[in-house]
């Protein structure tokens, strides 16, 4: 799956990838369904949804989706986090710059970077919109209230405010609110 695994515990009976059509057109998709028909939904580009019941018909897939409801954080999640964490270990790795380009052979990361490459590392794919990026920019959007920035992680992490120590805290403040 390009946007690598969900859960560790469990793995999906079916996934889709593809183009998804809808009442508003279409949209380039990852679907997962569960045992029992629940799954999980990610549009490209958006933030993964709940999916509450799957049902297979020969010509097409119908689903219901919660779009009030936000796909959680995993334990894989978790582990994002603290890979993440690991990977920004000083200011010698600490890329102050960031342009959200991130590379395989990067050598500094910035917070965003450092997110991917941990979500590579531990999920086997990327989603920029996976429950630990929602969780690290919600813990971003608290500490940077009033400060407009256009691309949360980037724009935190090129503050020049920012300090490694914030960048630590904010890893340890993402981690605890998984508990």
């Amino acid at each position: 799956m390009k946007t690598g695994r969900y859960r560790k515990d469990a793995d999906p009976v079916a996934i889709y990838s593809g183009e998804a059509r809808g009442r508003g057109g279409t949209a380039a998709i990852e679907f997962e369904v569960y045992t029992g028909g629940a799954g999980i939904l990610r549009p490209d580009g958006l933030t993964w949804l709940v999916v509450s019941k799957t049902t297979a018909l020969p010509d097409r897939l119908e689903f219901d989706v919660d779009a009030g409801k936000t796909v959680p954080p995993s334990e894989l999640d978790r582990d994002i986090i603290i890979r993440a964490s690991a990977i920004l270990s000083s200011e010698a790795v600490w890329d102050r710059a960031d342009d959200r380009e991130c590379g395989p052979d990067d050598k500094t990361w910035s917070i965003y970077c450092a997110m991917i490459r941990a979500t590579l590392e531990v999920t086997g794919g990327v989603h920029h919109r996976r429950p630990a990026m929602e969780l690290v920019r919600a813990v971003v959007d608290r500490r940077s209230a009033g400060r407009n920035y256009e691309h949360r992680l980037r724009d935190y992490n090129n503050d020049p405010t920012t300090t490694l120590a914030d960048v630590r805290t904010l890893f340890e403040e993402a981690l605890a609110r998984l508990k």
